[in-house]
């Protein structure tokens, strides 16, 4: 600023204002070089209020300031002129009287200075409001980045509405200041989304100047906003016609459009064009570092790895700088919240909550405010500040519903503190709104797989079945989008599966298996496979019965283990030696297994399970004593383990010791009263020792009553602890059945009736247990029943299945039951051959365990019974010699089974010797009628072989006798075929003779008629539509009456009928008799009279003309 005598406008360069002092005093002002020490600013004040300034010289000052962003200073010079240009207002109403005073200021210049003025202040508090803070945090939810100001975007809102308001009261607004007024107004009405207020305002602008750019941006971001993209885009474009330089550029809208519409390569050139036109576009900066951003994160095959780094790179560059040039607006909001992502992930955790919060409190857009929030929550869940977390965490939820990380950022919080129903509810209520979120689906999948302490047992099945369902869901989706990469990599997760196979390793192994196995080639594949899901496939193929498969499994688990560095390597791997060792017990490598086994003891003796499995191996090869001892062994080690206690009553049962199983499992229901096995285990054990009591007196009945109710209650209390336990369900079932509650007694027979009702009460329970018990023993007492009831086939069924599914054909007992079904069904229908299968199956028996003496006595009893059967058929038509002689055969085999059996000295036998040798003496008694039985019925087959080959060759001669008669009647009717064909052929010949003949006749009959006298006045008849002209002149001929064609004077039925099929044929004449044939009669001629024919003029001319088609098929026509 610059003092001379001599104004000199004139001189003055295009950006110095020149201020006219009141003693003639010029002062330029240099508004590129506006003053900014405080002394100069308040000297510069000073002379534009004493010069005679204008508001147009105090807008030039200020908008000098503010461009250089000054804007205290830019409001100090208005509200300088303002105090001014209000005092010279005052002092010029002081001089002139009211009215007229107010009448010329009204009309004066001066009077729109201060409107222009007010609107600027307007102007400048929007400037403020544009960098100042949407929200200011607390102190409570700021961490990093505490603002020294607590005005708001709205606190200068108000700021501005007041100073429009003292425009509207300062002067006259009409002329130019009403659309600078309109202007102001749709801008602060934009800034407070007045969305149609704002519309208003820039309509009215337009209105007056079409072309006004202000507006027309305004109008543009307004259409942006209803996402009316197509047309902001024409008004943008629009604005860059009329003035391709304007600020802001229309060049950020035009790219913002395109990008909406899906075009971004339009989109990018149009930003590229605007840093082009203006470097310092900070708008255009920020967008081009969002798409470089964007493109790193590309998962296209298009893009390589490279070019997405690079493209990092770049595009962090881009956004840092948008962050220095405009860190107090909105734009820097939106680069710091796009920031803070790039330094959480870089784990500079502090640095990105600064920037989130940054962009929090100074965010204009509701989805820059809701990024920044989850950006902060992932920054303070990252350092441990779990409340502020959930804090922004929620806030982002609120503001943003479809917002998928906020919704599961809240649950994972959730999931810190332990609130399961929390997490359950928060990805409920964000699927509910967004249902195809996978991450969420997956996280409420896992969570619901999750065993809780609080459910119960029926929430819990619940429970899983939505998470299988969810994981279903999540498969499907994957199936039908093949293409979606991003998809295929969730479904790419182990921990997925793994959870999938826990959820169905109780209810379906085959599933549980496919899940470990992709479980198991996914982490293959990234090179990090864990030993453990290696063992839980060969624990699932272990259970399917694929023990090859099994072994492999663990093997490869083991060998993984040995190179593991978890913490926990060691006891993975003896877990896994342990099944390896149960793989090698069960394939029969007594062997391996023992190897391993001692391998597991020596390097941990205190390892249970491993003596337990030596123990078993021990007992299967009946090694009782030395089993007992590494018993003795785990229980010294552990004698509260409910497992190895459990070993303890199987050992007492397998070894027939139940009187002591008895009592060890009453122990051990005194310690643990709800243990369900051993209830089950007691409860066998009172039944097994009630049934085999062999005292028949009153008291010894009354005890067995007891214990049986014993047992009964020890099945319904396991039932009352474990309602789906089948072992129990069986065992009750097996109390029904036999109906020992109450009088039962050994040897004692029930009621038949009251059996079978017991039976099939049981049988309702087994049909039950069977579904959930995989076991031959439920197979074995559905048999049972069934034979009760007599229903043998059914029994047969259930014992065949027991047999073959469960036992391999080797247990000895179920193949007796097999015998003795066969046997009750052989001995009820009086059949050979089910006898003969109930020995096989006894004589299989006997082979599995040949010291069984008690087998032996059956097999016996069955050969003799045999005989005693055949030789009670007295039809001996329902039996056969060979039947029979095998019959003796097996009865003398019986003998001597019988003479071994009643000669045997040993103790405790399990039949009676009396018994055998009495059944030896019936058998010798038999056999000597057998002699006498087999001649016989070899007689009776003699001459049942000659009645059946007698009545054979009687057959084969009837049967020839039938064939040549069918063959006589066939020539005959072939005869006769013949004679109808050749009459038929005869009559075809006679008609067409006859057909010929009676054409001839007629066209005589014709040539003989007389023609009509001269003189008679011809009538010309009018031929209808479609009739020729001769037709119509043609005169009409009287005919007589029509006959029936084809038919006899007699009313005969027409000779067509003998030509069969063939309808081309000439028609047959009348017949007269059945072997000649004659011509029909001619037609009678009609004689008029001359008197007549006036008569027949006048009948003609009412008579009713016919047409061509109607001509053509009358009697004159019949036979041409």
């Amino acid at each position: 600023m610059s003092r001379s005598p001599s104004p000199s406008a004139l001189s003055s360069p295009s950006r110095v204002l020149e201020l006219m002092m009141d003693n003639s005093e010029q002062i330029q002002v240099d508004l590129d070089n506006l003053p900014t020490d405080q002394t100069e600013f308040e000297y510069l004040l000073e002379c534009a209020q004493d010069s005679s300034a204008l508001s147009r010289e105090y807008t030039k000052i200020a908008q000098g300031y503010w461009r250089r962003g000054l804007l205290q200073n830019a409001k100090a010079v208005v509200e300088g002129g303002i105090q001014s240009m209000s005092q010279c207002s005052f002092a010029a109403g002081t001089i002139l009287t009211t009215v007229t005073a107010f009448s010329e200021l009204k009309g004066s210049k001066k009077s729109q200075d201060l409107p222009s003025l007010h609107h600027l202040l307007a102007n400048l508090s929007l400037s403020h409001a544009r960098e100042a803070p949407k929200m200011v945090l607390s102190r409570e939810e700021v961490q990093q980045d505490r603002l020294a100001s607590s005005a708001t975007k709205n606190d200068f809102l108000a700021e501005a509405t007041t100073h429009m308001n003292a425009a509207a009261m300062a002067g006259d607004t009409s002329g130019p200041i009403e659309i600078l007024s309109f202007l102001t107004r749709g801008v602060h009405q934009l800034a407070s989304r007045q969305l149609d207020e704002a519309t208003a305002s820039f309509d009215g602008v337009l209105s007056k100047s079409s072309h006004n750019t202000v507006a027309l941006l305004g109008k543009a971001r307004i259409q942006y906003s209803r996402r009316q993209y197509r047309e902001s885009l024409r008004t943008l474009q629009t604005v860059l016609q009329l003035r391709p330089d304007c600020r802001p550029d229309p060049r950020v809208g035009i790219g913002l459009c395109f990008w909406a519409l899906d075009d971004h390569e339009k989109a990018r050139m149009a930003w590229e064009r605007s840093l082009e036109v203006n470097p310092e576009c900070t708008a255009a900066t920020l967008l081009l570092g969002l798409c470089a951003m964007n493109h790193s994160k590309g998962t296209g095959d298009d893009a390589s790895q490279e070019d997405r780094q690079q493209s990092f790179i770049h595009g962090s560059k881009m956004l840092s700088a948008v962050f220095k040039a405009e860190a107090n607006s909105s734009l820097g909001a939106a680069a710091a919240s796009a920031l803070a992502e790039v330094l959480d992930r870089q784990g500079l955790h502090e640095r990105s909550l600064k920037l989130a919060e940054r962009a929090i409190q100074y965010a204009d857009t509701l989805p820059v405010v809701s990024d920044a929030q989850v950006r902060a929550a992932r920054a303070c869940h990252a350092l441990g500040l779990h409340e502020q977390a959930m804090r922004h965490y929620t806030s982002a939820a609120e503001s943003a519903p479809t917002k998928s990380l906020a919704w599961i950022g809240k649950a994972q919080m959730h999931l810190i503190s332990d609130e399961l129903p929390a997490v359950i509810h928060a990805l409920d209520t964000l699927l509910a709104q967004k249902g195809d979120c996978v991450e969420a689906q997956l996280m409420l999948a896992s969570i619901c797989a999750l065993s809780r302490p609080s459910l119960s047992s029926s929430d819990a099945m619940v429970e899983r079945k939505k998470a299988r369902d969810i994981f279903e869901k999540v498969a499907r989706t994957v199936q039908q989008q093949p293409k979606n990469k991003n998809l295929h990599d969730k479904a790419e997760d182990a921990e997925m599966h793994i959870d999938v196979a826990r959820l169905w390793q109780s209810e379906s192994l085959d599933r549980a298996t496919r899940a470990y196995r992709e479980a198991t080639r996914v982490q293959t594949v990234a090179g990090a496979l864990d030993p453990r899901v290696s063992n839980n496939l060969g624990v699932m193929r272990h259970l399917e019965g694929d023990l090859i498969a099994a072994r492999d499994a663990y093997q490869e688990a083991i060998t993984v283990g040995a190179s593991s560095s978890l913490p926990t390597a060691d006891g993975i791997i003896t877990t896994m030696m342990y099944n390896l060792a149960r793989v090698y017990e069960e394939q029969g490598d007594a062997n391996k297994a023992k190897e391993a086994y001692d391998k597991l003891l020596g390097k941990h003796p205190e390892y249970i399970d491993a003596k337990i499995g030596r123990a078993r191996m021990l007992i299967n090869i009946e090694k009782h004593d030395e089993a007992h001892q590494w018993i003795k062994q785990a229980m010294e080690a552990e004698p509260t383990n409910i497992n190895t206690r459990a070993f303890y009553t199987w050992y007492f049962y397998n070894c027939n010791r139940y009187k002591e199983g008895a009592d060890f499992t009453s122990a051990s229901l005194k310690q643990n009263s709800n243990d369900v096995y051993n209830l089950c285990a007691y409860g066998w054990f009172m039944h097994h020792a009630a049934r085999e009591g062999r005292q028949r007196t009153e008291e010894a009945n009354a005890e067995r009553i007891k214990t049986f109710t014993r047992a009964a209650s020890s099945f319904i209390n396991a039932l009352t602890h474990d309602p789906a336990c089948a072992v129990a369900a069986q065992g009750l079932a097996i109390i029904v059945a036999e109906d020992v509650l109450d009088s039962w007694a050994p040897g004692k027979g029930t009621n038949d009736a009251k059996a079978r009702t017991n039976a099939r009460e049981a049988l309702l329970a087994l049909t039950k247990v069977k579904e959930s018990l995989n076991d031959g023993s439920v197979y074995v007492n559905m048999g049972h029943c069934y034979f009760v009831r007599d229903e043998f086939e059914r029994a047969i069924e259930c014992y065949e299945t027991a047999s073959n599914r469960f036992y391999h054909g080797m247990n000895a007992a179920t193949l007796l039951y097999l015998s003795r079904s066969w046997y009750a069904k052989g001995t009820k229908d009086k059949a050979f051959t089910s006898i003969q299968v109930a020995l096989q199956f006894a004589q299989t028996a006997l082979h599995i365990q040949s010291h069984d003496k008690s087998i032996l006595y059956n097999v016996a009893m069955i050969e003799q019974k045999a005989l005693e059967m055949l030789l009670s058929i007295e039809d001996m038509s329902k039996r056969s010699s060979d039947d029979l002689e095998r019959a003796i055969d097996h009865a003398k085999h019986a003998q001597k089974l019988f003479n071994c059996l009643a000669s045997d000295d040993s103790k405790n036998l399990p039949y009676s010797k009396d018994i055998a040798d009495q059944r030896r003496k019936y058998g010798e008694s038999m056999l000597r009628k057998a002699d006498e039985h087999m001649a016989n019925q070899q007689k009776h087959d003699i001459e049942s072989q000659t009645q059946v080959a007698a009545a054979r060759k009687l057959r084969e001669e009837e049967y020839e006798r039938h064939q040549a008669q069918i063959a006589a009647e066939q020539a005959a009717k072939h005869q006769r075929d013949e004679a109808l064909r050749e009459a038929r052929r005869v009559a075809r010949e006679t008609a067409a003779q006859w057909t010929a003949a009676f054409k001839d006749e007629s066209e005589d009959e014709e040539d003989r008629k007389p023609r009509r006298k001269t003189g008679v006045k011809k009538e010309k008849v009018k031929a209808e539509p479609g009739g020729s002209a001769d037709e119509a002149t043609a005169p009409k001929r009287k005919r007589g009456p029509r006959r029936k064609k084809n038919a006899d004077d007699d009313g005969d039925e027409p000779m067509a009928e003998l030509s069969g099929a063939d309808d081309s044929a000439p028609k047959q004449p009348k017949k007269a008799s059945k072997a000649s044939f004659i011509l029909p009669r001619p037609k009678k001629r009609l004689v008029h009279d001359e008197e007549d024919h006036e008569d027949e003029d006048v009948k003609k001319r009412r008579k009713i003309i016919k047409s061509k088609e109607t001509i053509s098929d009358s009697d004159e026509d019949l036979f041409e």
